[in-house]
């Protein structure tokens, strides 16, 4: 699979997943009020759904790791992370564009299924999971292992994450994001 055509396969799939209206208000059904913004990785439970509504967050930070030659590589990238919440309790699903603009102008793609053990209500946040990637073998996807933990804000909904990712194909390369998300919420706009 191309990097063009995974970059569509996301974006087709955010428009094409079914949305429900007054369901995806009130995901918890709790009766509380929805955050204003919605919440950073993946928020709601997901119960009763076979795909939860999809969630839309905008990373910005530092990325880290080590070149092969032992030495150190920093530099600032830009995010969009997706994520749909399933029926299976903590589990999720996640697509990622990772833009690293001083290196190059394509995205590194990413699509995983992920493991959410903490209450999704909670303001820390951890996951693990794994899926694919792209820009670690040559045009093809490779392996990918990542685990994130946030701490989701109360100020404009913004939250801090670390991210350490591993492509299987790398040896023993570990690779670092150090940024802040904040979460988009299309679902809640409403047009009178």
């Amino acid at each position: 699979m191309t990097p063009k055509l995974a970059l569509a396969l996301t974006w087709a799939t955010l428009v094409a997943l079914p949305l429900t209206t007054a369901g995806a208000q009130q995901d918890g059904g709790n009766g509380d009020e929805p955050h204003p913004h919605g919440r950073a990785f993946s928020p709601g439970n997901g119960a009763g759904w076979t795909f939860g509504y999809p969630t839309v967050d905008v990373n910005a930070g530092l990325y880290a790791t080590k070149t092969p030659a032992d030495s150190s590589y920093h530099k600032l990238f830009i995010r969009l992370h997706t994520a749909l919440n399933t029926g299976i309790p903590h589990f999720a699903l996640s697509a990622d564009l990772n833009w690293i603009p001083s290196v190059s102008a394509n995205p590194v793609v990413s699509f995983l299924g992920q493991i959410d053990p903490l209450s999704r209500e909670s303001d820390l946040y951890f996951s693990a999971g794994a899926g694919l990637i792209t820009g670690h073998a040559g045009n093809r996807f490779a392996g990918w292992a990542q685990a994130v933990v946030a701490y989701r804000t109360h100020i404009h909904e913004l939250a801090p994450f670390i991210q350490a990712g591993h492509a299987l194909n790398s040896g023993p390369k570990f690779e670092f994001l150090f940024g802040v998300a904040h979460p988009l919420a299309p679902y809640l706009l409403h047009v009178p």
